[in-house]
Formats: structure tokens, sequence, C-alpha cells
């Protein structure tokens, strides 16, 4: 009972500080430190904790990951690979395709507050509908996200494989019908939406295809680098990023430019603080202690699995704060003692339902902030797309894996 206690303690402090705008990073950090406190850790050891998990491998490969990804989607931007996108989509698509798609083939890419980028090229190709700013608001951000369960570029999919000791194809392999429920959903509630008045008809050139194919490109070698060929995401972003640079003919003031230092600087405190938490979770040994504690008053398993990154997901609104946070405590349920495919799957179900609908995402409420939306009229909206997402995905582990 201690246990549970003290678990629900630390949520409600991280809670607190992310809803006072603390930085997401540095509230993870000071979570753990502060558990370490409750279960009476000796201050030498929460200070040689930070030694240890700062030159752990598996801290050190991530955070390589997610810098150089970032780093390349940085480069796209500087090299103007995104602009060159929007203008060649909107020379071949119309509205009702050129707004998901375009919104769908940013989304592989893990930009913080990514859908700020998308939003104008959305408010653009739906000047001449009739849809409401929060219809707005709900169109850029949910195709925004479509691909997040299954891209290997986000970093709550590598710190997923990390925690599990699994590899990502596994993990796409268990949740690639997230993907597919989205876009099926977005088909159903949101594309009718962009009910385009009076708007032209495009026609195909040569140009404009051969434009979308050249800006769509670094993104093209660094998934199939890393789907195809299986060669590790370091290498693959290198040869992204190198690409970009010899393609665009890139300068050392271009380069310099695309290194924003404060954003690589707040990602690497995150991916720190994710695994000092984990490090503070196994040294505490209050993952035994909380399993322990809902085994022996018969908690369903599914309500265990699905509650807990609901929660923290709800409070965090950041996947991989969820799945840093929630993950380790759920290791018992999730490795049984192999991977436990149903139960992952479940898991990610309870963390992502709650990321789609909580104000703390940022990518929502910077939508939301865009657009101008108001939640009373968006919310109804949102949440008819994340009850079909979590009815589908219900139907999907009843019929597959029973």
């Amino acid at each position: 009972m201690t246990d549970v206690l003290t678990l629900f303690s630390i949520l409600i402090f991280l809670g607190v500080l992310v809803r006072f705008k603390i930085n997401i990073g540095i509230t993870i950090l000071l979570s753990g430190i502060v558990l370490a406190i409750f279960k009476h850790i000796p201050l030498i050891e929460i200070t040689r904790a930070f030694y240890v998990v700062a030159t752990a491998w598996d801290t050190v490969k991530l955070t390589l990951i997610v810098v150089i990804v970032t780093y390349f989607v940085e480069l796209l931007k500087e090299a103007k690979f995104l602009d060159r996108m929007v203008k060649s989509f909107s020379e071949i698509f119309s509205a009702k395709f050129f707004v998901p798609i375009f919104a769908l083939i940013i989304g592989t890419l893990p930009l913080p507050g990514g859908a700020l980028i998308s939003a104008p090229l959305v408010n653009e190709g739906m000047k001449q509908s009739s849809a409401t700013p929060e219809e707005k608001t709900v169109i850029n951000f949910w195709f925004r996200h479509v691909w997040q369960p299954t891209s290997p570029l986000y970093p709550d999919m590598l710190l997923a494989s990390s925690i599990l000791g699994v590899s990502i194809l596994r993990i796409i392999f268990i949740q690639w019908p997230f993907s597919v429920l989205m876009i099926i959903s977005g088909l159903i509630f949101l594309i009718p939406k962009i009910n385009c008045i009076n708007c032209k008809k495009r026609q195909i050139s040569k140009s404009a295809l051969y434009e979308l194919i050249l800006s769509i490109m670094p993104i093209f070698i660094i998934l199939s680098l890393i789907l195809i060929f299986h060669i590790s995401i370091i290498f693959s972003g290198i040869v992204g990023i190198i690409y970009v640079i010899i393609v665009r003919k890139l300068t050392l003031k271009n380069l310099s430019k695309a290194f924003r230092w404060r954003l690589l600087l707040k990602l690497t405190i995150l991916m720190f603080s994710i695994f000092y938490l984990k490090h503070i979770f196994i040294k505490t040994g209050i993952i035994d202690g909380i399993y322990l504690f809902l085994n022996e008053r018969s908690f369903p398993h599914f309500f265990i699995l699905f509650s807990l990154p609901f929660v923290v997901s709800l409070m965090t609104g950041a996947a991989a704060a969820t799945v840093g946070v929630s993950y380790p405590l759920l290791l018992p349920l999730l490795l049984t003692p192999q991977l436990n495919s149903v139960n992952l799957f479940i898991a990610f179900l309870g963390g992502w339902s709650a990321l789609m609908l909580t104000p703390t995402h940022l990518c929502l409420s910077l939508s939301m902030e865009y657009f101008e939306a108001t939640p009373a009229k968006m919310y109804p909206l949102l949440l008819k797309n994340v009850i079909f997402l979590m009815v589908g995905s219900t139907f999907w582990l009843l019929a597959v894996f029973h």
C-alpha cells in the first residue's frame, strides 16, 4: 500500500509541475529525485545515480539518436524542403486530399509542436471551405499524429524499444492498427469537413510531380534505410543529413542556423530525466511493490495496463514521458518473460487515447491557439475520433489476439 501511495504522490507532484508549465524534462527529473527521497535513498546514492545514468549506453545512444533526427528535421526546414513540399502538393492535389496528405507527410517527422508547421497549410487549403476553426483544429491535429504509433523516428518509439529490450520493428508490428484506425476515422469524420467551394481543378504536371518527389526524398531515404535495409537510426540520420547538405549545397552558416541548441538541450535533458526516473524506479523496488499490491487485490491486468499510461499521458501530454514513466512500472506485465504483445497493445492504447485528448499536449494546445478554436466546440469532434479509435482497437484486440 505504501508503494501505491508513493506512486500517486509522485504522479500528483508531476502533474502539479506540468500544470505550472515547468519544463517536462526538469519535471520528470525532480519527480525521480523526490521518489528517491520518499524511499529513503541516501543522498550520496541519489547523486551517484546522475553519473550512472549519464554514462549508460542506453542513455547515450538514445540521446544521440534524438539529437541527430532533430537536427535532420531542422536542416529540412533550413534547406526549404518543407516549403517545396507545400508548393508541389498544392499544385497536384485538391484541398480535400492535399490537406490530410501533407499533414501525413509532415507527421513522419518528430517536430516538437509540429502541428504549427502544418497549421498554416491546413488554413490555406481550407480557405474556400465552410469548416469552423474547431474543425480545422481537429483536422490539423489528428492527421498530424497518424504515424506516431509506427514511425521509428519518434523518441517515444526509441524509448519503448530501449525499455522493453526489443526491436523497433517488433513494436511497429504490434502498434500499426492504431495508425490504420486513425486514417479510417479521419476519412469518416474529418475529410467530409473539407467541403471546398469553387475550387480550381488541379492538373498534374511533370514538373510538379518531379518537385514533389524531390521534396520528400530525404524522408524517404531515411525511412527506407531503417525499415527496408535495417540500418541503425544513427547512421540513417547521418546519411539523411549528408544528402540534404550535398543536394542543397548548404553553407556553414546554414548548418549553424539549423543547430537549435536550446531545443537540443531540452530534448537531451528529457531523455536523461526519463532514464534517471527509470533507474530510481528500479533502485527503490517500487515496481515490484506496486505489482504485488495489485496482484494481491486481484485488479484486472487490463485495467492496470490501460489506466497507468492513461493517467501519466493525461498529465504530461508527452508520449516520451508516458512511455518513460509508465512502462518501467508495467515491466512485470509487459515482459512475461518475453514481450507480451497483448499487454503492450493495451498499455499503448491507454497512453495514446489520453494523449489525443489532453490539453497539455503541445500540438493540441498550439492548434487551438492558431485557429482560435473554442475547446467546448472542438472537443465533441475530437472525442468522436478518439472513441472510434478506442472501440476499433478493442475489436482488433478481441479478434486478433484472442
